[in-house]
């Protein structure tokens, strides 16, 4: 009775695993069988879905034009910081300097405008050149801050600058 209590053990929990087996088996919507026609479905779905290809040329079309636009503005930026500019400025307007930026009266008469912080510093005589005093020709000048600091036309003025600006 032995034996056959352990063949009859044996046949259930064969039996048992067998089904078990078949229940949670490949095919099922957690392990899905993958065949040819299944693989191929999935990627028809994909490509008329989404397309994947017109992404990515937009993505790359967008890059370029941020690419474009960036290196315009790095140009600009080494233009301005590199080379003297010849600038002209009608008596009665304001030319105002940018942080760092270096002006160099040519021609005309101006008078200097200046911020809370100070005036413009005269490199040439190593001096500040406070608010209402006129601006020396041929020194160069420098714009510390971005504050409001700048030249006014008493005469029409002919500057070399070099660094940012704006004509008011």
């Amino acid at each position: 009775m032995n034996r056959k209590i352990k063949v009859i053990l044996a046949v259930g929990l064969l039996t048992v695993t067998t089904l078990y087996a078949a229940d949670s088996g490949a095919g099922t919507a957690s392990d899905p069988v993958v065949t040819k026609s299944y693989v191929d479905k999935k990627i028809a779905e994909v490509n008329t879905g989404g397309n994947v290809q017109g992404n990515v040329e937009e993505q790359l079309k967008a890059q370029q034009q941020l690419i474009n636009t960036l290196s315009a503005q790095v140009m600009t930026l080494n233009q301005e910081s590199s080379t003297y500019k010849i600038v002209s400025v009608p008596q009665g307007k304001s030319i105002l300097g940018k942080q760092g930026s270096e002006m160099i009266i040519r021609a005309g008469e101006a008078a200097v405008i200046s911020a809370q912080g100070g005036g413009l510093q005269d490199i040439t005589s190593g001096a500040d050149i406070s608010a209402a005093n006129a601006a020396p020709k041929y020194h160069l000048l420098l714009i510390p801050r971005e504050d409001g600091r700048g030249l006014f036309a008493t005469k029409t003025l002919t500057i070399m600058v070099r660094g940012g600006y704006t004509v008011q």
